[in-house]
């Protein structure tokens, strides 16, 4: 995979975190679950668009989430959105890993909405894979943990100066192509 590819790939983590959440692995103590959405997916937007020459960028993603148990605390779906500032980003910069605290959204179909403040983390190893850990810090679910992995992909754009990556989609899968849930827990 070309380091564009890769780049542009990193940068989508600040914009989908809120929504690619998942349970951790399993420990000692008992926990509960809150809310569990089988699909996520969604898009982002980075403006100016990532090129080889560091720059500030802005990157803006809004993503569905469906198949949410258990139905009444949400309505069964959701739609997360973020919006992330990045002092000089760069193609090269991203893929070699990083970690972007976000702070996004979910607004949930039956009108109710959850705060969350995540930190995403990809590595040069798994530069696709962003790793999610934070919490929801108000509305609905506050105070309960997330976790989780998405995988992004390159919509428009190959990191070149006159094709920066301005577009990115997103999916709740870890790099295995294994369906990761959303989910909120003690």
């Amino acid at each position: 995979m070309n380091l564009r590819k890769i780049a542009g790939f990193a940068s989508v983590i600040a914009l989908a975190a809120p929504v690619g959440l998942v349970l951790g692995s399993g420990s000692a103590n008992a926990v509960t679950t809150y809310q569990k959405c089988g699909s996520l997916k969604g898009t982002a937007t980075i403006t100016p668009g990532l090129t080889a020459t560091p720059r500030n960028q802005t990157i803006a993603a809004k993503g569905n989430a469906a198949s949410c148990t258990p139905s009444p605390a949400t309505g069964g779906s959701g739609v997360m959105t973020a919006t992330v500032k990045i002092s000089n980003g760069s193609c090269q910069g991203l893929a070699s890993g990083t970690s972007l605290p976000l702070t996004g959204k979910i607004t949930w179909k039956n009108g109710k909405v959850s705060q969350v403040k995540i930190n995403a983390k990809t590595t040069s190893g798994a530069p696709t894979t962003a790793t999610l850990a934070g919490k929801v810090t108000s509305g609905l679910f506050a105070n309960k943990l997330i976790n989780g992995k998405i995988t992004f992909s390159i919509v428009q754009g190959d990191c070149s100066p006159t094709n920066p990556v301005r577009k990115i989609s997103f999916v709740n899968k870890d790099q295995n192509g294994k369906v990761v849930p959303l989910t909120i827990h003690s």
